[in-house]
């Protein structure tokens, strides 16, 4: 059911900003603050609905979130009209949704699917249209999809904690790579939690990996931090792109491909009742704070 979401009425809060700083994307973002969704754009936040896991289109004109992702009687897949504030259902297949992803088109969007008998899937639904089933974990496609996205050529990444999967648009497996060969013997392994992301323009890798943390961290919190990597398409050299004392999760290339968005927390914040934030790092600077918040995704696509 289409429902009008009033632009300037109780819906749309505005949130309290300060002007873009240098180190922020110039460009808009979206995300999630525990249960509401909000996009930030031009140096003001608003509120555009209620969900997690957001994601926005190519050239920021539609949005995407997840409602009710743990309830397969309820869960759905919601499309907002940026410039209308027009919410729409988009999906609502049945079972446990998750990672709704826009096509570097923007014509079409990803997005997994657990059945409630645990079978892993992965789904694409085009506005207007009804969701396709495109895998199924198992045989050649591994044994789950965890935290997939698009690379700019349209080819689709996921891992299952022991394999790195590219995929073509149309479900084709066209590599499948161990994950060790991203862990330089590092300690942990690969979590469902952790997100490769294709550089635009260069084909580099940069991914989320469990690390063992600094002193403080472990001090606080019983279990592994993690770290945001690198890995150069040419060399195959692997460089570590957050600080020590950062928690690193969830990174998303900038359309421009010159900065990734991630949500973390440094050690200083662990253990708070609500550590997570938004951060903006360019390859071989610090990171930057763009306030409390989790999922941060730039637009889609070129």
């Amino acid at each position: 059911m289409v429902y009008r979401v009033v632009l300037a009425g109780l819906l749309f809060v505005f949130l309290a900003a300060s002007p873009l700083g240098a180190g922020e994307p110039a460009g808009p973002l979206v995300y999630s603050r525990r249960d509401a969704v909000l996009l930030r754009a031009d140096g003001q936040t608003r509120q555009i609905g209620q969900g997690r896991q957001p994601a926005l289109s190519p050239g920021a004109r539609q949005a995407v979130w997840l409602e009710h992702g743990d309830d397969p009687a309820r869960a759905q897949i919601t499309l907002c009209d940026l410039a209308t504030g027009n919410t729409s259902l988009l999906a609502k297949p049945g079972g446990y949704l998750g990672c709704p992803r826009f096509a570097p088109t923007g014509d079409e969007v990803l997005f997994t699917r657990r059945t409630e008998a645990g079978m892993s899937e992965l789904w694409t639904v085009r506005p207007g249209g009804q969701p396709k089933r495109l895998a199924r974990a198992g045989g050649s496609y591994g044994d789950d999809f965890f935290e997939p996205s698009y690379a700019p050529d349209g080819h689709i990444l996921y891992q299952d904690m022991t394999h790195l999967y590219r995929l073509a648009p149309d479900g084709t497996v066209v590599s499948r790579r161990p994950l060790a060969d991203f862990a330089q013997g590092g300690q942990g392994a690969f979590t469902s939690a952790d997100r490769f992301t294709a550089r635009p323009g260069t084909g580099a890798l940069a991914f989320s990996r469990p690390v063992a943390g600094t002193p403080l961290f472990r001090k606080k919190v019983p279990d592994l931090s993690s770290a945001l990597f690198l890995k150069d398409p040419q060399t195959g050299r692997i460089s570590q792109l957050t600080p020590e004392h950062f928690t690193a999760f969830a990174p998303a290339w900038t359309p421009d491909g010159s900065a990734l968005v991630f949500t973390g927390y440094t050690d200083g914040q662990a253990a708070a009742v609500w550590p997570f934030r938004l951060w903006l790092i360019r390859p071989g600077e610090a990171p930057v704070d763009l306030g409390p918040g989790e999922d941060p995704m730039p637009p889609a696509g070129p």
